[in-house]
């Protein structure tokens, strides 16, 4: 389990953007190298972490929300 990963769980409301920026980037880090099944299951969660995000807070959320979903179609 990657630290991103325990401190959401531990302490979602200040690492839950953190842990959502990281599968992000792993997201198209897998995807440039031909991984693109991890690279989609990897945006996918990271969709459904800033989809959490941005119902709390959509105008700081938001931005990043459509950005995980352009990259999980």
């Amino acid at each position: 389990m990657n630290v991103h990963r325990v401190l959401a769980e531990a302490n979602p409301d200040t690492y839950l953007p953190d842990l959502a920026m990281s599968l992000t980037n792993l997201a198209v880090w897998l995807g440039g190298t031909g991984r693109r099944e991890e690279g989609l299951v990897a945006a996918e969660e990271a969709t459904r972490h800033y989809r959490t995000l941005a119902e709390a807070n959509r105008a700081r959320f938001g931005a990043d929300l459509q950005r995980s979903l352009d990259l999980a179609a």
